[in-house]
């Protein structure tokens, strides 16, 4: 931003805008001071502001030269009497500042812009145009500062609606430093009236340009390690982007220079390049690249026109970069809180699927444990002191070795399955497995008074699935069937359970008396939490689909029409198709 001196020599400027939405935030909704800017109150509180101490005295030097310093790079090619060039970076520099410090910043804001028009155009220290123009933009800024501090983005990540808030705020800003500025230039004789209006456009979009490109990049610049961390990950695409955009420039302003503003536009496919894949920042990052050489390219470029138009293609350059990269990085932001919901949900289906194994394994490990404990009482007793060796010992200790094998092969299914995530399909009869689940349930159905039969043939050909998870959806389906009649209170219940071949499937189908599925829920049996039990979870039957899914095979729900009830049908592929 520049101040302005008595004779001729005005400078231009105008403080910083502040609170850039697409960079880094400066607030956190969540805490109301994490995030915030160094000294920043928190939410609902005044600030109080003491004597400074050493360290921000310290920051304040820092600041004033890399002010002067900024300035000084910038001015390329002055334009009317003020000093006006095609961009102040000063300004953004400025901005950001007092968004740290708050509005005890303006201090140091003022006594930079002094300085600079001192430093770099020579302006007597003692001017009183410089002195007033110089507290004016820091007074006009420092308000802004205000502004974008307590409305300013709440997210690291910006989106659309945060860049939209700063491009406003900031072009009013701007405008107003710009217009106060030659008023006080006119007011004391400084700039002739018909160079006024020409003088307001070119101060405005030349500190506009400044604050869009510098202060988001600065208030991103405190979370440089993780932007570090990803350019490492990335650096080979990052160095082909810039690459692909110095080459660009190369043409644009090295080949083509005499008509360089004319063939300016391709400059915006390495900056959209860069906002697709890096966001917000890299397309800031770009855009600062392109300023840069635009810069050094106006000592080539006449004063007048040019200058002006130069100034609008920076700014288009600017606002399309801001927008678009907010718009990306809101993607962004958006895509990780979907992997972050979807590995939740994913976390909360496993615990879900432990509750349902934990239950189906009850039932299996029921058998093997129960005949287990018979066989080895047995034992005892055939083994009793006092009398012979009976010839049936060994035999029935051998099928307690069986029943305890397969008590062990359950859980060594199941360990395998929770640490690998994958089924462990084998070979197996239907009508075997079938037979299996029927038994578990026995005392369950002579209790409700529930019959069932299986017509599975044994003839038909093995199935290719995981044992335990197939039992687990049988006995799943069948125990809900029990449920469903017994709510119904219909009395005797029937439940059939038949199985055809289909081409190289085998559709198994369990079929039920009861009154079915509520027509409002059958479109959405299966989604997870969706349940007519008044104290079911309601993942059984979406639990079931995805085990059988996994292997190749699905579920799905249709009506009985003989008896109206429900009838889930489990398709499953043929061993001999995995072959």
């Amino acid at each position: 931003m520049r101040t302005a001196g008595t004779c001729g020599q005005a400078r231009t400027g105008g403080a910083e805008l502040s609170g850039h939405p697409p960079l880094p935030s400066l607030y956190s909704r969540e805490s109301g001071e994490a995030g915030s800017p160094p000294g920043a109150p928190a939410s609902g509180q005044r600030r109080a502001y003491p004597m400074p101490g050493a360290g921000e005295l310290f920051r304040a030097t820092l600041f004033i030269a890399a002010y002067v310093f900024v300035d000084w790079l910038s001015y390329l090619q002055p334009a009317l009497q003020l000093g006006i060039t095609p961009w102040n970076p000063q300004t953004g520099v400025a901005l950001a500042y007092l968004i740290w410090q708050g509005p005890r910043g303006a201090i140091a804001v003022a006594l930079a812009a002094l300085l600079s028009e001192v430093v770099v155009r020579d302006v007597p220290a003692g001017s009183i145009a410089a002195i007033t123009t110089s507290i004016w933009i820091a007074i006009a800024y420092s308000a802004l500062a205000v502004f974008l501090r307590r409305k300013g983005p709440a997210a690291l990540v910006p989106t659309p609606a945060d860049a939209a808030r700063f491009v406003a705020a900031g072009l009013g800003a701007t405008l107003l430093v710009g217009a106060g500025f030659i008023a006080i230039m006119l007011a004391m004789g400084a700039l002739p009236e018909n160079v006024a209006l020409g003088g307001v456009a070119r101060y405005w979009v030349g500190d506009f340009n400044g604050v869009l490109t510098l202060t988001p990049l600065l208030m991103w610049a405190r979370s440089w390690r993780a932007g570090l961390a990803s350019l490492r990950a990335r650096w080979r695409e990052a160095l082909l982007q810039f690459v692909a955009l110095g080459f660009t420039m190369w043409i644009i302003f090295g080949l083509l220079a005499d008509e360089a503003l004319r063939f300016f536009y391709p400059l915006f496919v390495p900056m959209i390049w860069l906002a697709l894949r890096w966001g917000v920042v890299g397309a800031v990052v770009g855009a600062l690249a392109i300023q840069l050489g635009l810069a050094l390219m106006v000592k080539d470029i006449g004063v007048a026109p040019p200058l002006f138009e130069l100034q609008f293609l920076m700014l288009t350059l600017n606002l399309t970069a801001l927008l678009l990269g907010a718009t990306v990085s809101e993607r962004q932001r958006a895509q990780a809180q979907l992997r972050e919901r979807d590995e939740a949900l994913a976390r909360a289906m496993r615990f879900a699927t432990a509750g349902e194994m934990a239950s189906a394994l009850t039932h299996e490990l029921n058998q093997p444990i129960t005949a287990l404990v018979s066989y080895l009482r047995a034992a005892e007793i055939l083994a009793a002191p006092g009398g012979s060796a009976d010839a049936r010992l060994p035999d029935t200790l051998g099928k307690a070795a069986q029943e305890a094998i397969r008590a062990s092969a359950v859980l060594r299914r199941l360990r395998d399955f929770y640490s690998t995530g994958q089924a462990a399909c084998s070979p197996l009869s239907l009508a075997a497995l079938c037979q299996s689940v029927g038994a578990t349930f026995h005392e369950r159905l002579r209790r409700a008074g529930v019959q069932l039969t299986s017509s599975v043939s044994p003839e038909l050909p093995p199935v290719a699935g995981d044992p335990t998870q197939l039992e687990i959806v049988l006995h799943n389906l069948v125990a809900n069937a029990i449920d469903s009649i017994a709510a119904a209170g219909a009395g005797a219940g029937r439940i059939e359970i038949a199985a055809t071949r289909r081409g190289d499937m085998v559709r198994l189908s369990v079929t039920d008396s009861g009154p079915g599925v509520a027509a409002d829920v059958a479109a959405r049996v299966f989604e997870p939490f969706v349940t007519t039990k008044p104290g079911g979870m309601g993942l059984g039957l979406a639990i079931s689909r995805s085990l059988l899914r996994a292997q190749g095979g699905d579920l799905e729900y249709t009506i009985d029409e003989a008896a109206g009830g429900a009838c889930f049908v489990v398709a499953l592929p043929l061993a001999l198709a995995h072959d």
